[in-house]
């Protein structure tokens, strides 16, 4: 036996042992427990939630790596010290060259100075010489024009100039006593200046020199002023030679004296200056004037003194003189010249010396150029392959995460490598040692880098290596004790009581072996369908009970009653049968076939049972009246059985859970009802045949002959009101729908269980410590209420039906309660009493009181999935939407879907930067995600009880944070095959978000899921269409839809399957009457009692106070093959009686009175049938109860309108004789 469908787990049992530790636990469920259950027949798989997961952690460490680079890097640096040191020797020999290069150019630079003064000189020499030759010239031409002249003048004027001179003299020695003064003052002044400008001169041609030293490449203060300084002093000292000013001079030697001698010399400049400015400036002009005039007055004096004295003679004398004067200069002049013209042959000769000594220079500085230039050279190669060695050797890149793991797997090894023979005798040789405990794993040699100086690497020099677990992540626990959960799937094709039966067994037999050990199921389908299906068989026999004791009362006969009821137990037996070879197996949804079918399975026997009585009054044998009894009715009930099981025949052109549900319930109906009509046309007649030969059909009681005759009164009156009746059958009608619909829908109703689940959740954020505290807390409190016999929790976050499952959540833990079989307590009166037992604890407590609840099975409460591309827009368009269902009336625990939500990093890749770098966004992902994943097993320690996952990680990574994140750096491998380090902040931006834990598609598009509960005061399909209205006044933006699902829409989407397998079933139906009744008519009028039927339907449902679901409707569709069964009862002998000669009314009104009674025993045998079903009586019933609602209030109400309201309609719709109609 099974649950059906198939979508559960078939145990979740909890491990514990007490005094035990969770660790404890946890090895002694993967050492025994698992592989105990595992190796059962028919168990598939057992997974384990909340175990203690131990391994070695090795965690790499960058500081005790950069302590190895130290040394690694140390050995690299004294590796070239050599090298540097031969490139400083080169340096310096070449700074020596340089100076003895800048001192050379100095000493050039001096001789080119002197040889341009010279030069300069000579043309100053040669250009005065020629002003000389051109004088002399002049003067001879002079000399000769004046003889005659002068000898006159100097004859008138002797007498004169003797009178004059007396005065003259006198008047000029007095003003040459003043002007001496002045020029001696003025003199002094001059003198300084010309000192002064000569000295600034000198020292700007040093700072010249030594200016154009520097540009030419020599180091500052090479000594280039100096020499100038040397060089320009010559002139000077020779120029102040005699001067009172040449005491200034006597200590330069070189630019700092320099600099002295110009301060001292301005200084007293400065009093000379004062001096002269003492005396007035219009005096000494007067004197001068008066000067000029008396020396002019006496020149003149002279001359002419001269003139007379001398007279031609001295005339001739100075001309005489004056011509060999000239005469001897000029041949003076010649010879100068010639020596000029000797002098500029030795500066040319001297230029060109300079010339070779300029390009010995210039070619001594290009060859220096070129030792910088191979220096320079040499260092940047050195810096490089510094660098390169260094790079190479830095750890940081070695000793990587992957690098460790494949040297731990490469030295925790140990394998055969063959054998040796020795006299005949064989030894395996082995390889290696496998690491037994974390001490020699910390020791375990990784690297020896031969190196002076640098230590053989070992595990632990690099990282940190200790034991760890997770016990600080997972929480389990069973009535306050440490424990594990175990989820329990079978194997197709094994019934799930037996898998159940054998799970039990073998727990039994392990708390046997060890008394101490806690081996709960929490969720057990084989013990729920213990408890199903013996719910399931008690109504059963109670149904078959009742049936019988309704046809006692009817029959009065013992014997006939015992006729009748043979045919339930044959049937059923029949049906099981069939249900084997077909593969069906005994769940509750065929065994609640079964029972709905108990009832119906007498109803071809009574048929039969009564036409047989009727036939034996008639005067026939027993033999003859069961053979001829059963013949007549044969047809009449085969199609009437027909019509049935045809019903859900349609089933086989639905899809979805309604096809998967309910196939196992038609084939069972069909199967029971099949075997019944054969029963009826078999074994029934052959025992009437036998039991009944003595027996007499009873009188009618006078109770129901009064109701014979009420009813005959009835119909008559109906008859003449047919218009009234048939508008008051379609008022009640429209009147159930709409007292029903407004009730709302359902997909299946809940079901009672001895299981309940519980979820506890804490704020987000809430560690998983105080999470657990307030879950032991609300065990505790479990375990005080009567009707709770155990309970286990554990903080895995999702669960489905019971299957445990999803990630552990720190602040989530679900809880599983075990109840009493016999609880006093209803599940619902125990989930009120646990919401007040915990409402003063912090935690939200949410629980189900059904873990078997099948609506489960269709999605819960509201869903409205938001399709679009992008998830910003989409989170934007689901909290929109959530606002509205909040509106909506009855709606709880909306979710705009983002409750899920994780606070995010996003990272913008800049591809053009990244380009530059060598990366791609794909690379950047790559190496990020490869830091933050999650570690695998490098190796396994293995110790003599236990192996331990060894994993390796990096302890940046480790201890990464959404801020260092934005510092990591990234490795960038070249196409040189170097590696450059590239800081991720330089190549991208960062940016805080909020985004989905998860993202969902459908068909390629991202969706968002807004969710709401509906509370116990509203009906999930009035809810959900109040959102829908709300829904349509939204307008999702271009490119995004909104669609409604959950449970309303798997109860339209089953609701329109469900009328489709309706109107298949009716249409099947009509032509199984056509092909009956051989008329078109007849099959239309019996077809108005399904809406007969669907009318008390209605009312059973609202009156039962059952929300209108797939199961009711189920209900309907059984119910329209069931009720034309009275119908075809009635109009086939009503056509019966007309071809007899009966008027139509007449045979109307004869026919509801003969057939009344086995109308009313076939209705109230399938009501009463039910009625236990339709009570609700026992474990499982629940699901069913509508069905069986709907059932017996159609029969009853159906029942009754029919034997009115058809003869209406057949009344109004048949105008001849049937036998015309035939013909």
């Amino acid at each position: 036996m099974k649950l059906n469908p198939d979508m559960m787990p078939v145990m979740v049992a909890a491990v514990g042992k007490e005094g035990l530790s969770h660790t404890e636990v946890t090895k002694l469920t993967e050492d025994l427990i698992i592989p105990e259950l595992e190796s059962l027949e028919g168990v598939a798989s057992v997974n384990a939630s909340g175990l203690i997961e131990e391994n070695v952690q090795v965690v790499i460490r960058q500081e005790k790596i950069d302590a190895i680079n130290e040394q690694v890097f140390g050995y690299v640096e004294s590796e070239f010290e050599d090298a540097e040191k031969e490139i400083a020797d080169g340096k310096k020999e070449l700074v020596d060259g340089q100076k003895e290069l800048n001192d050379g150019q100095l000493e050039l630079n001096d001789s080119i100075a002197e040889l341009q003064e010279n030069q300069a000189d000579l043309a100053e020499n040669k250009e005065e010489l020629e002003d000389g030759l051109d004088e002399i010239r002049d003067g001879i031409d002079t000399l000769d024009s004046k003889k005659t002249e002068t000898a006159a003048q100097l004859a008138a004027a002797q007498t004169a100039i003797n009178e004059g001179k007396a005065e003259i003299t006198k008047n000029l020695a007095a003003i040459q006593v003043r002007l001496n003064e002045y020029e001696t003052a003025k003199a002094t002044a001059e003198g300084l200046g010309k000192l002064s400008e000569g000295l600034h001169t000198l020292l700007a041609a040093a700072e010249k020199a030594e200016e154009d030293a520097v540009a030419a490449g020599a180091p500052a203060g090479s000594g280039a002023a100096d020499l100038a300084v040397q060089a320009g002093m010559e002139a000077i000292l020779g120029s102040a030679a005699g001067t009172p000013f040449a005491d200034l001079l006597k200590d330069v030697k070189d630019y700092a004296s320099l600099q002295i001698a110009v301060g001292a010399v301005e200084a007293q400049k400065q009093e000379a200056d004062a001096a002269l400015a003492a005396i007035p400036q219009a005096e000494i002009d007067q004197l001068t004037a008066a000067k000029k005039e008396l020396e002019a007055a006496d020149a003149q004096l002279s001359e002419k003194l001269t003139e007379v004295n001398m007279g031609e003679m001295i005339a001739a004398i100075e001309m005489g003189s004056a011509s060999a004067t000239l005469n001897i200069t000029k041949s003076q002049l010649k010879s100068a010249k010639e020596q000029l013209e000797s002098a500029e042959e030795q500066l040319t000769d001297a230029w060109d010396q300079i010339s070779d000594a300029q390009e010995q220079l210039n070619d001594a500085r290009k060859q220096l150029n070129e030792g910088w230039d191979s220096i320079k050279e040499g260092e940047e190669d050195l810096a490089e392959a510094k660098e390169d060695a260094l790079l190479n050797a830095d750890m940081t890149d070695i000793l990587t995460v992957e690098m460790v793991e494949n040297l731990l797997a490469a030295q925790n090894f140990s394998m055969p490598a063959g054998y040796v023979t020795e006299e005949g005798i064989e030894y395996l040789v082995r390889v290696g040692e496998k690491v037994d405990d974390v001490e020699s794993l910390q020791n375990m040699v990784l690297i020896d880098m031969e190196m002076d100086g640098v230590d053989t690497i070992h595990l632990s020099d690099v990282a940190d290596v200790f034991m760890t677990d997770n016990s600080d992540e997972v929480y389990a626990s069973i009535n306050g004790q440490a424990g594990v959960m175990l989820t329990l799937q079978k194997q197709t094709g094994y019934s799930t009581g037996d898998v159940s039966d054998r799970i039990n067994k073998r727990i039994a037999e392990l708390q046997e072996e060890d008394p101490d050990l806690l081996l709960l199921p929490l969720m057990d389908q084989g013990i729920y369908i213990d408890l199903v299906t013996d719910s399931v068989f008690n109504n059963m026999i109670s149904g078959a009970f009742l049936a019988i004791l309704i046809l006692l009362v009817f029959l009065k006969s013992l014997r006939p009653t015992l006729v009748i009821a043979c045919s339930i137990p044959i049937s059923v037996v029949a049906a099981v049968v069939c249900m084997y070879f077909s593969g069906v197996t005994l769940n509750i949804i065929s065994l609640s076939g079964l029972a709905l079918g108990i009832g119906m399975l007498v109803d071809n026997s009574i048929v039969v049972i009564e036409n047989i009585y009727r036939l034996r009054n008639e005067g026939l044998s027993a033999s003859e009246a069961a053979i001829q009894g059963a013949k007549e009715v044969a047809g009449a009930i085969a199609a009437s059985t027909l019509t049935t099981v045809c019903v859900f025949l349609p089933i086989v052109f639905t899809e979805g859970i309604t096809r998967q549900l309910f196939v196992d319930m038609g084939l069972t109906i069909a199967y029971s009802l099949g075997a019944s009509l054969a029963v009826a046309l078999t074994l029934v007649p052959a025992m009437g045949a036998g039991l009944l030969k003595s027996a007499k059909e009873k009188k009618p009681s006078r109770l129901f002959e009064r109701m014979i005759g009420i009813y005959e009164s009835m119909i008559r009156l109906a008859l003449r009101r047919r218009f009234i009746v048939l508008v008051l059958a379609v008022a009640l009608l429209v009147l159930s729908a709409v007292l029903e619909f407004a009730k709302g829908t359902a997909f299946m109703p809940e079901m009672d269980s001895t299981e309940i689940s519980m979820t506890l959740t804490m704020p987000e954020g809430t560690p998983l410590k105080e999470t657990a505290e307030q879950a032991d807390e609300l065990e505790r409190r479990l375990l005080t209420l009567d009707d709770v016999t155990e309970v286990g929790a554990m903080a895995a976050a999702g669960s489905s039906m019971g299957l445990v499952s999803g990630d552990t959540s720190t602040n989530e833990v679900s809880l599983y309660g075990l109840l009493k079989e016999d609880k006093k307590l209803t599940n619902q009166e125990l989930k009120n009493e646990i919401l007040k037992l915990t409402e003063d604890m912090e935690a939200e407590i949410e629980v189900s009181t059904s873990s078997m609840d099948m609506s489960a099975l269709g999605g819960s409460g509201i869903s409205i999935v938001i399709k679009g591309r992008d998830l910003d827009r989409l989170q934007e368009i689901a909290g929109d939407v959530a606002k509205l269902v909040e509106e909506v009336e009855g709606t709880t625990d909306v979710s705009d879907g983002m409750e899920e939500t994780t606070e995010e990093l996003r990272i913008k890749v800049d591809k053009e930067k990244a380009a530059q770098k060598g990366l791609t966004t794909a690379g950047v992902f790559s190496e990020i995600m490869e830091r933050l994943s999650d570690p695998a097993s490098a190796t396994t320690l293995s110790t003599d009880t236990e192996d331990f996952d060894v994993l390796v990680v990096n302890g940046g990574d480790v201890e990464l944070t959404r801020e260092t994140v934005k510092d990591l750096v990234l490795t960038v491998t070249k196409k040189d095959n170097t590696k450059e380090h590239v800081p991720l902040a330089d190549i991208a931006e960062f940016s805080q978000a909020e985004g989905l834990e998860t993202i969902q598609r459908d068909a390629q598009s991202r969706f968002i899921n807004v969710t709401a509960s509906v509370d116990d005061n509203h009906n999930i399909g009035l809810v959900s269409g109040e959102v829908e209205k709300k829904l349509k006044s939204y307008q999702p933006p271009e490119g995004y839809t909104i669609e409604m699902q959950g449970e309303n829409e798997t109860i339209m989407e089953s609701m329109v399957e469900l009328v489709k397998m309706l109107l298949l079933a009716l249409l099947f139906m009509y032509l199984i009457m056509v092909a009956q009744f051989q008329s078109l008519l007849s099959p239309f009028i019996i077809m108005f009692t399904v809406p007969l039927a669907f009318t008390g339907g209605l009312f059973g449902l609202y009156v039962a106070g059952s929300e209108f679901s797939v199961i009711a409707m189920i209900g309907f569709v059984m119910l329209s093959g069931i009720i034309v069964n009275n119908g075809i009862v009635l109009i086939d002998y009503t056509n019966q009686l007309i071809d007899q000669g009966m008027t139509k009314t007449e045979a109307l009104v004869e026919a509801g009175k003969t057939r009344m009674r086995p109308i009313l025993m076939t209705a109230l045998t399938t009501v009463l049938g039910l009625s236990t079903m339709g009570a609700g009586a026992g474990m499982g019933a629940d699901m069913v109860q509508p069905m069986a609602v709907v059932t017996i209030g159609g029969l009853l109400y159906g029942t009754l309108l029919t034997l009115f309201v058809i003869p209406c309609i057949y009344s109004l719709l048949i105008r001849r004789k049937v036998r015309e109609e035939v013909e």
